[in-house]
């Protein structure tokens, strides 16, 4: 194998930087930098590998592990283009062109080759030694036999233990859709015809993943469920799976960014008999919960996965009758309490990652219990014809904007439905998502996400998001509000209830609150509901309301429902007194509040005090 100094347009060289472990280049070699060596595989001429030139000493010292931050330590790149010395480079996943900036920096983020875009080979002038000799010649096997699926997966099985999962993870990023489809089907049938040679040599890589437990009992019971469809209503994510909370998958140093890519692949195998499922994460979210299953049954949705930590306020009760009786799935997410732990990313890493069942259902939608989705008139009030638009349409993933809804003038909870008490406001920009569910291995609040392939991502009215609009941020929003769907986004509600929702005890990033009290980050919340509390205007939701409350009142037939309620019920109006009064002593006392604004806080729970009496 022959090797190379790489150098730039702009006639610096490539370098490692040891202190940041990034590629980077430079006229100058400084005292953290490394050089680099850039080797064209003798097996395959279209693909180089660039790595420090004592890469074969990094490994020896390093591997990927559990909560380190890891960092790539060598590059496979796809050739765009090669004549004589002169060269553009590829990444394997998104084909993009590595590009190198007039300041140092180095990216795979250019969808064409121009100038800073161009690479020259020059001679060699290190002594490359034999342990990172043997590291190229072990990722040139790979590439030799990288058309030969099984074949990558046994040589990926024999090489260097401490690189096993770095191979692993290029071999995946270098998969296209056709091959990928192959190695998933290879992974769920490994785990389901035991012993069989693919098992025993993905064993060998799984063995040296962080939390390789996980990984192995998930793709089992995978494959076994597939093979029987056998659900079950009442699950628990405890303990055991706390450290799904610590982060999200492209956090190398949490420990889950490895397995993820091996589950997500295996899930994409698992054909789905069903058309949608809502999945939720939700605390002491109750009295909320019937008719939030009611709504979304009336536009289409049957099945619901909701995740739920740390109830007090009787859910857990009105969840199990449901669940027993098949009208949800429930999942109870309460953990060992461990600081830094975030249940929402617990749940939907476990959902995507590891639950069988939801894989079922062709489409999923990420919805709070706070959120309901509105299909358009001309949809019939369903959102089935919307999902079939889009899949036609070849999207992996559409959005749908919010709306937020007001609190027109209500202080207090009541037992009526949030689409007759609450009018429609502000449209806003931040979206919520459906996507298909074995494409993707986890989502954040807003969209989903898939840590080792690149997807179509769309607005519910068909309009498809570029390539250089999929950054995290750009996929949270739309430029114009959707107009087949949106969602019903019941941010405020009553005085009362707006109160309730800052002092259910979520996260705080020390770990789960259990002594619940009344908090905030940000003193413009009382400014936001002052503002819009006397706002008038309609509901455009209130025309499902007839079916909605049929839907509900069969719920409450249910033997155990009616019960649960009124337990739930009972503890909310206890609470949220406690809690009303608390937000007044703590706001008064904060200096950052307006007078104005005190006031007006002042007016509004002398007011509810006078509607709570008359209750």
């Amino acid at each position: 194998m022959e090797f190379f100094h790489l150098k730039t347009f702009h006639g610096t060289t490539l370098f490692f930087c040891s202190e940041d472990r990034i590629l980077k280049h430079s006229n100058e070699k400084q005292a953290s930098y490394i050089d680099v060596v850039i080797a064209q595989s003798s097996e395959n001429p279209a693909f180089f590998i660039v790595a420090p030139v004592n890469i074969g000493e990094d490994v020896e010292k390093i591997y990927p592990e559990e909560n380190t931050l890891f960092k790539d330590r060598f590059f496979v790149f796809e050739t765009g283009f090669q004549n004589n010395n002169k060269l553009s480079l590829l990444s394997l996943e998104e084909k993009k062109f590595f590009s190198a900036d007039p300041f140092g920096n180095l990216a795979f983020n250019r969808d064409e080759s121009r100038e800073w875009e161009f690479f020259f080979l020059s001679p060699n002038q290190v002594t490359i030694d034999e342990k990172s000799t043997a590291i190229f010649n072990e990722i040139n096997k790979f590439i030799s036999n990288k058309n030969n699926i099984e074949k990558s997966i046994f040589e990926i099985s024999l090489s260097n233990k401490n690189i096993r999962v770095e191979i692993f993870n290029i071999f995946v990023r270098s998969l296209n859709a056709t091959r990928r489809k192959i190695f998933s089907k290879i992974l769920t049938t490994a785990f389901l015809n035991l012993p069989d040679e693919n098992y025993f040599n993905i064993l060998e890589i799984i063995n040296y993943i962080p939390h390789a437990e996980w990984v192995h009992r998930t793709l089992l019971e995978l494959a076994q469920w597939n093979m029987r469809r056998n659900g079950c209503s009442i699950r628990k994510a405890a303990g055991e799976y706390d450290f799904l909370g610590y982060g999200h998958i492209r956090d190398r140093g949490n420990g889950i960014y490895w397995g993820s890519i091996i589950l997500g692949i295996a899930r994409e195998a698992i054909e789905s008999r069903q058309d949608i499922a809502l999945l939720a994460t939700a605390r002491d979210e109750g009295i909320y919960f019937l008719e939030w299953i009611a709504h979304h049954r009336v536009i289409g949705i049957k099945d619901f996965f909701i995740y739920t930590n740390d109830n007090t306020d009787g859910s857990d009760a009105l969840l199990q009758v449901l669940a027993k009786n098949g009208e949800i799935t429930w999942i109870n997410n309460t953990g060992n309490h461990i600081p830094g732990i975030n249940m929402q990313y617990k749940a939907y890493n476990h959902a995507l990652t590891t639950l069988p069942e939801i894989l079922d259902f062709r489409w999923c939608a990420v919805v709070d219990i706070d959120e309901a989705i509105l299909p358009s008139q001309g949809s019939k009030n369903s959102i089935l014809p919307i999902i079939s638009a889009r899949d036609e349409q070849g999207v992996d993933c559409f959005f749908l904007n919010w709306r937020v809804y007001y609190p027109n003038n209500h202080l207090t909870w009541s037992n009526g439905l949030s689409a007759d008490r609450f009018i429609e406001g502000d449209k806003h920009p931040l979206v919520k998502s459906i996507f298909k569910t074995n494409l993707f291995n986890y989502s954040y609040a807003h969209h989903p996400e898939c840590s080792y392939s690149g997807r179509i991502y769309a607005t519910v009215d068909g309009n498809i998001y570029s390539q250089n609009q999929t950054t995290n941020e750009d996929l949270n929003f739309t430029q114009t509000p959707t107009e087949w769907a949106h969602v019903c986004h019941y941010h405020l509600r009553s005085f009362e209830e707006y109160i309730w929702k800052f002092s259910r005890g979520e996260n705080d990033g020390k770990g789960v609150i259990k002594n619940k009290h009344f908090r905030y980050n940000n003193p413009a919340i009382f400014d936001l509901f002052a503002q819009t509390f006397k706002v008038e205007g309609v509901s455009t939701a209130s025309r499902l309301s007839e079916d909605i409350y049929a839907e509900v009142r069969r719920l409450l037939k249910i033997p155990g429902v009616s019960d649960a309620i009124q337990e739930i019920i009972s503890k909310y109006h206890k609470a949220s007194a406690v809690f009303v009064e608390e937000s007044l002593q703590i706001m008064l006392l904060d200096d950052r509040i307006d007078s104005h604004t005190k006031q007006t806080w002042e007016n509004l729970c002398s007011l509810w005090r006078q509607e709570r009496l008359q209750k």
